[in-house]
């Protein structure tokens, strides 16, 4: 309440021309960012193609969960994402038997381009495979369009 009061106060202070100009200035804002806003937003889907569990994965700092080794880790919403690239950091996790072999934690990031997608996407997938190599794409359906792809390779 003191806020709007202490804004209104001012306001009154400032000739008509200016507050007009102030309203055009944020009414040309609002348009250009609504026009040329170069996010994307969507629900991240994990795919582990690999034999090691992703302990935890992120696509651009947000966070798409973990997965068992061979399998999909489902969904995570709601997220914004922007720029021509996207930065992708995971954590390979051990199996019990792993640990007994005395295999590490190993921690991973690589930065892709971001995959070509339109409005009506929205599910970014996100296809682990071997040789610490991910493979991304987006769709409009929760199932990605490369499931039969790496089907043979157990992530169903």
């Amino acid at each position: 309440m003191l806020v709007r009061w202490a804004i209104s106060r001012y306001l009154r202070l400032l000739p008509t021309w200016l507050k007009f100009a102030l309203a055009g200035l944020v009414v040309t804002w609002l348009a250009w960012s609504m026009l040329f806003n170069a996010s994307k937003s969507g629900s991240l889907a994990g795919y582990n193609h690999t034999d090691r569990p992703v302990g935890s994965y992120w696509v651009d700092d947000n966070w798409g969960g973990n997965m068992n080794a061979h399998s999909w880790g489902g969904t995570t919403c709601c997220w914004s994402f922007q720029g021509d690239t996207v930065e992708v950091v995971w954590i390979l996790s051990r199996t019990g038997d792993q640990k007994r072999q005395g295999i590490e934690e190993e921690r991973h990031s690589v930065t892709l381009p971001m995959p070509e997608h339109d409005k009506d996407d929205k599910y970014l997938h996100v296809h682990f495979i071997s040789d610490n190599k991910v493979d991304l794409v987006w769709s409009e359906n929760i199932r990605s369009p490369k499931f039969e792809q790496y089907r043979g390779s157990g992530a169903n």
